[in-house]
Protein backbone atom coordinates (compact mmCIF):
# COMPACT_ATOMS: atom_id res chain seq x y z
CA UNK A 1 0.00 0.00 0.00
CA UNK A 2 1.34 3.75 -0.85
CA UNK A 3 1.18 6.83 1.11
CA UNK A 4 -1.84 9.18 -0.18
CA UNK A 5 -0.06 12.15 -0.03
CA UNK A 6 3.91 11.42 -1.26
CA UNK A 7 2.93 7.76 -2.83
CA UNK A 8 5.97 6.29 -0.95
CA UNK A 9 5.49 2.47 0.12
CA UNK A 10 4.05 2.12 3.45
CA UNK A 11 6.33 -0.30 5.25
CA UNK A 12 3.72 -2.84 6.81
CA UNK A 13 5.92 -3.47 10.03
CA UNK A 14 4.44 -0.49 12.60
CA UNK A 15 6.74 2.01 14.03
CA UNK A 16 6.90 3.34 16.95
CA UNK A 17 5.39 7.11 16.19
CA UNK A 18 2.27 4.83 14.14
CA UNK A 19 2.09 2.15 17.47
CA UNK A 20 0.78 5.24 19.59
CA UNK A 21 -2.16 6.18 17.34
CA UNK A 22 -3.36 2.32 17.45
CA UNK A 23 -1.50 1.27 14.28
CA UNK A 24 -4.07 -0.35 11.83
CA UNK A 25 -3.33 -0.37 8.06
CA UNK A 26 -2.97 3.03 7.32
CA UNK A 27 -2.88 5.67 4.59
CA UNK A 28 0.10 7.57 5.60
CA UNK A 29 3.73 6.88 6.09
CA UNK A 30 6.13 7.11 8.56
CA UNK A 31 7.76 10.56 6.85
CA UNK A 32 4.58 12.26 6.17
CA UNK A 33 3.06 11.48 9.33
CA UNK A 34 6.36 12.39 11.31
CA UNK A 35 5.51 16.02 9.59
CA UNK A 36 2.01 15.92 11.13
CA UNK A 37 2.11 18.44 14.17
CA UNK A 38 0.09 16.95 16.49
CA UNK A 39 -0.43 19.02 19.60
CA UNK A 40 0.51 17.99 23.25
CA UNK A 41 -1.56 18.58 26.65
CA UNK A 42 0.00 21.93 26.93
CA UNK A 43 -1.78 23.77 25.38
CA UNK A 44 -4.71 26.24 26.28
CA UNK A 45 -7.51 24.65 27.86
CA UNK A 46 -10.60 26.35 26.46
CA UNK A 47 -9.47 27.12 22.59
CA UNK A 48 -6.13 24.70 22.42
CA UNK A 49 -3.71 27.28 21.52
CA UNK A 50 -0.16 25.82 21.49
CA UNK A 51 0.92 29.35 23.61
CA UNK A 52 -1.18 27.31 26.71
CA UNK A 53 -2.27 29.91 27.73
CA UNK A 54 -6.00 32.19 27.94
CA UNK A 55 -5.69 34.96 25.47
CA UNK A 56 -7.68 38.15 24.94
CA UNK A 57 -9.53 35.64 22.26
CA UNK A 58 -10.60 33.31 24.86
CA UNK A 59 -11.45 35.52 27.30
CA UNK A 60 -13.79 37.36 25.43
CA UNK A 61 -15.68 33.98 23.68
CA UNK A 62 -15.42 32.54 27.60
CA UNK A 63 -17.83 35.68 28.57
CA UNK A 64 -20.46 34.66 25.81
CA UNK A 65 -20.73 30.99 27.53
CA UNK A 66 -21.87 29.72 24.10
CA UNK A 67 -19.16 27.33 23.93
CA UNK A 68 -17.84 24.61 26.47
CA UNK A 69 -14.57 24.37 24.66
CA UNK A 70 -12.39 23.26 21.58
CA UNK A 71 -10.23 20.64 21.14
CA UNK A 72 -7.79 20.64 17.95
CA UNK A 73 -5.70 17.80 17.22
CA UNK A 74 -2.92 19.25 15.31
CA UNK A 75 -0.75 22.29 14.84
CA UNK A 76 -1.23 24.18 11.38
CA UNK A 77 2.61 24.35 10.67
CA UNK A 78 3.74 24.36 7.00
CA UNK A 79 3.28 20.63 6.14
CA UNK A 80 -0.20 20.57 7.17
CA UNK A 81 -1.06 23.81 5.40
CA UNK A 82 0.73 22.45 2.20
CA UNK A 83 -1.45 19.19 2.82
CA UNK A 84 -5.13 21.36 2.92
CA UNK A 85 -4.10 23.56 0.59
CA UNK A 86 -4.28 20.34 -1.76
CA UNK A 87 -7.25 18.73 0.23
CA UNK A 88 -9.55 21.97 0.06
CA UNK A 89 -8.41 23.85 -2.95
CA UNK A 90 -7.60 20.80 -5.02
CA UNK A 91 -10.47 18.88 -4.22
CA UNK A 92 -8.03 15.84 -3.23
CA UNK A 93 -10.60 14.08 -1.44
CA UNK A 94 -9.13 11.27 -0.06
CA UNK A 95 -6.39 13.02 1.77
CA UNK A 96 -9.23 13.17 4.21
CA UNK A 97 -7.71 9.79 5.32
CA UNK A 98 -4.67 10.79 5.65
CA UNK A 99 -5.72 11.40 9.12
CA UNK A 100 -8.05 8.72 10.20
CA UNK A 101 -5.94 6.90 12.77
CA UNK A 102 -5.08 10.04 14.61
CA UNK A 103 -8.40 11.48 14.90
CA UNK A 104 -9.77 7.73 16.24
CA UNK A 105 -6.88 7.87 18.42
CA UNK A 106 -7.59 11.40 19.93
CA UNK A 107 -11.60 10.35 20.87
CA UNK A 108 -10.76 7.01 21.57
CA UNK A 109 -7.95 8.10 24.44
CA UNK A 110 -7.31 11.62 24.49
CA UNK A 111 -10.92 13.07 23.88
CA UNK A 112 -12.88 10.02 25.69
CA UNK A 113 -15.11 11.40 28.06
CA UNK A 114 -17.60 12.88 25.68
CA UNK A 115 -21.42 12.35 26.23
CA UNK A 116 -22.96 8.80 24.16
CA UNK A 117 -25.59 11.12 22.87
CA UNK A 118 -23.01 13.34 21.25
CA UNK A 119 -24.08 14.88 17.41
CA UNK A 120 -21.61 15.91 15.19
CA UNK A 121 -22.58 18.98 13.71
CA UNK A 122 -20.02 20.07 10.41
CA UNK A 123 -19.59 24.13 10.20
CA UNK A 124 -21.22 24.56 6.32
CA UNK A 125 -19.85 25.58 3.34
CA UNK A 126 -22.00 28.17 1.09
CA UNK A 127 -23.67 27.07 -1.85
CA UNK A 128 -21.29 28.76 -4.38
CA UNK A 129 -18.22 27.20 -2.09
CA UNK A 130 -19.86 23.90 -1.79
CA UNK A 131 -20.57 23.66 -6.20
CA UNK A 132 -16.21 25.13 -6.08
CA UNK A 133 -15.00 21.74 -4.00
CA UNK A 134 -16.84 19.30 -4.57
CA UNK A 135 -17.18 18.28 -0.48
CA UNK A 136 -17.42 20.35 2.75
CA UNK A 137 -14.17 19.50 4.48
CA UNK A 138 -16.09 19.99 7.89
CA UNK A 139 -18.39 16.89 7.08
CA UNK A 140 -15.00 15.04 6.04
CA UNK A 141 -13.43 15.36 8.79
CA UNK A 142 -16.71 14.84 11.22
CA UNK A 143 -17.60 11.56 9.34
CA UNK A 144 -13.99 10.74 10.98
CA UNK A 145 -15.54 10.90 14.44
CA UNK A 146 -17.33 8.30 16.26
CA UNK A 147 -20.57 10.37 16.32
CA UNK A 148 -23.39 10.29 14.27
CA UNK A 149 -23.28 13.43 12.08
CA UNK A 150 -26.18 15.66 11.63
CA UNK A 151 -26.13 18.95 9.25
CA UNK A 152 -28.09 21.25 11.75
CA UNK A 153 -26.41 24.98 9.91
CA UNK A 154 -26.84 26.94 6.85
CA UNK A 155 -25.14 29.91 5.67
CA UNK A 156 -26.72 33.09 5.11
CA UNK A 157 -23.54 34.83 2.89
CA UNK A 158 -20.82 33.61 1.11
CA UNK A 159 -17.91 35.59 1.71
CA UNK A 160 -14.80 33.78 2.27
CA UNK A 161 -13.09 33.47 5.50
CA UNK A 162 -9.62 33.13 4.42
CA UNK A 163 -9.62 36.78 2.50
CA UNK A 164 -11.08 38.24 6.25
CA UNK A 165 -7.82 39.86 8.58
CA UNK A 166 -8.07 39.21 12.57
CA UNK A 167 -10.42 42.24 13.20
CA UNK A 168 -12.67 41.67 10.14
CA UNK A 169 -13.12 37.99 11.21
CA UNK A 170 -13.77 39.38 14.94
CA UNK A 171 -15.82 41.82 13.81
CA UNK A 172 -18.38 39.76 11.44
CA UNK A 173 -21.72 39.13 11.68
CA UNK A 174 -23.38 35.84 12.56
CA UNK A 175 -23.11 34.19 8.78
CA UNK A 176 -25.25 30.78 10.36
CA UNK A 177 -28.99 29.91 10.43
CA UNK A 178 -30.19 26.73 11.87
CA UNK A 179 -31.77 24.42 9.89
CA UNK A 180 -32.67 21.41 11.75
CA UNK A 181 -33.14 20.63 15.60
CA UNK A 182 -31.94 17.91 17.68
CA UNK A 183 -32.93 16.41 20.87
CA UNK A 184 -29.48 15.78 22.22
CA UNK A 185 -27.91 18.26 24.83
CA UNK A 186 -24.80 17.64 23.13
CA UNK A 187 -23.09 18.63 20.37
CA UNK A 188 -19.94 18.60 19.06
CA UNK A 189 -19.15 21.38 16.18
CA UNK A 190 -16.05 20.41 13.49
CA UNK A 191 -14.53 22.49 11.32
CA UNK A 192 -10.94 21.96 9.59
CA UNK A 193 -9.13 25.11 11.50
CA UNK A 194 -9.57 27.19 14.61
CA UNK A 195 -7.75 30.42 14.26
CA UNK A 196 -9.62 33.32 15.66
CA UNK A 197 -12.61 31.03 16.85
CA UNK A 198 -15.09 33.54 15.44
CA UNK A 199 -16.55 30.85 13.15
CA UNK A 200 -16.55 28.17 15.88
CA UNK A 201 -18.56 30.80 18.20
CA UNK A 202 -21.16 31.99 15.89
CA UNK A 203 -21.91 28.86 14.75
CA UNK A 204 -22.25 27.96 18.90
CA UNK A 205 -24.55 30.71 19.12
CA UNK A 206 -27.07 29.61 16.35
CA UNK A 207 -27.37 26.46 17.75
CA UNK A 208 -27.11 27.40 21.65
CA UNK A 209 -30.44 26.04 24.04
CA UNK A 210 -31.15 25.77 27.23
CA UNK A 211 -29.34 23.07 29.09
CA UNK A 212 -27.33 22.16 25.71
CA UNK A 213 -23.63 21.77 26.22
CA UNK A 214 -21.67 22.81 22.80
CA UNK A 215 -18.12 21.45 22.55
CA UNK A 216 -16.05 21.90 19.08
CA UNK A 217 -13.09 19.98 17.61
CA UNK A 218 -10.53 21.11 14.28
CA UNK A 219 -8.50 19.35 12.53
CA UNK A 220 -5.78 22.40 13.61
CA UNK A 221 -5.01 25.14 15.51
Amino acid sequence: MRCLYCFQIIEETPTFSTMITLWEQSNICATCHAQLDRLTDKVCDYCSSPDHKLNTDCTMWKRKEVLAHNRSLYRYGPFLKTVMAQFKYRGDYELIHLFQSDVKYFFKKIYADLPGETVAVPIPLSQERLRERGFNQAEAIAQLTPFPVKRMLGRTTSEKQAKKSRKQRLQMKNPFKQIETTNTTSLLLIDDIYTTGATIHQAALTLKQEQMTIRSFTLAR
